[in-house]
């Protein structure tokens, strides 16, 4: 007897209350900026692993540009304790991503970090947690769906309170307020999709192996939908590439059987963006384009979309992972070895 093939899931119910909660992490972010000042920090680091890892490139990607005094690192965590561990001091901040907490290596970063006087940092699910346990400040967003996009949310909170304890020219009350908007924008965004989903990710999803094209802001969801989603929950060959990296190589992969998935942003990557649209509209057969250009984003200015779209755009990947699941079959929450096995 075969178990029922998947049905589409209903869009996740929680997103605009979980969005609109995460601005009420502003106090402690705002603390965590101010300790961070008083200390001297010279030195940041965003330490995690798989999703939490990618749920961290925003934030990386906004300090490495407005904050030209910080040294600001996305770490894998176990590379933290094999090779960044001599360099972590009482002036480093580290922020690190679990959505359960309990994430083995991110918690041994923690505590070894810890234990180096670092100001410790955590964001998970909750603050009940190992992973809580090593850190100053636990930073939370309450949900188990709606998870990168609260993530986003919350790290966005924390960019804006290090900018401004820093005097930054960055128009953080913009940034703020747009925050404020992305509850609804977000959910607007994964409805607004819906119609190019079905019509896309059927033939996609019948590749023998899709690309994940994205860079910037975006780059972390292109590494989150091959590997965590395709790759772990799909088991489907899969892999991401810089838009910037497409032309050395990877282009060449592209013909009528390929499947493409190239995840498009409108910050200062947005041309590399633009270059790889310009190819695939001649020679993407089998290719799903999504351009955060197209979400309405209602009540967001345009100078500041770029800074907050991947909010919105990581609700919208999530949902395409839905689509793979009803065309493959394969649901996913099913795994071969994670947590079933030692490793």
């Amino acid at each position: 007897m075969t178990s029922a093939r998947p049905q589409l899931r209903p869009i996740d119910p929680d997103i605009v209350a979980t969005l609109t909660a995460t601005p009420a992490s502003r106090p402690l972010t705002q603390q965590i900026a101010h300790e961070a000042l008083d200390r001297g920090v010279e030195q940041v680091l965003f330490v995690g692993v798989g999703g939490s890892w990618a749920s961290s490139v925003p934030a990386v990607t906004a300090l490495a540009t407005d904050a030209p005094g910080l040294d600001v690192q996305n770490v894998n965590a176990a590379d933290l304790l094999t090779r960044f561990l001599p360099r972590v001091s009482p002036k480093t901040l580290v922020i690190a991503s679990s959505h359960s907490g309990g994430t083995p290596e991110t918690v041994d970063a923690a505590a070894a970090a810890a234990s180096r006087g670092a100001q410790v940092v955590s964001l998970a699910r909750d603050s009940d947690n190992p992973l809580a346990s090593h850190a100053g400040v636990a930073l939370t967003y309450g949900s188990d769906t709606t998870i990168t996009s609260a993530k986003y949310a919350v790290l966005e909170e924390l960019v804006c309170s290090i900018l401004e304890s820093r005097g930054s020219e960055v128009d953080v009350a913009a940034i703020r307020s747009a925050l404020q908007q992305m509850p609804a924008a977000t959910q607007a965004a994964v409805e607004q999709m819906e119609q190019a989903n079905a019509a896309t990710i059927p033939a996609i999803s019948r590749a023998s192996s899709v690309m994940v094209v994205g860079s910037g802001r975006m780059l972390g969801l292109a590494y989150m939908l091959a590997n965590c989603y395709l790759i772990e929950m799909q088991r489907k060959p899969s892999t991401y590439i810089h838009s910037g990296d497409f032309f050395h190589g990877p282009f060449e992969l592209v013909d009528e059987t390929s499947g493409i998935i190239h995840i498009a942003g409108e910050d200062e990557s947005a041309p590399l963006d633009a270059r790889v649209t310009r190819f695939l509209d001649t020679y993407g057969h089998n290719r799903h384009t999504v351009d955060s250009r197209d979400f309405a984003l209602a009540g967001i200015p345009h100078e500041v979309r770029g800074r907050v779209a991947h909010i919105a755009m990581a609700a919208v990947i999530a949902r395409i992972a839905s689509y793979f699941e009803v065309t493959s079959g394969h649901d996913l929450d099913i795994r071969r070895y994670m947590h079933k096995v030692a490793y």
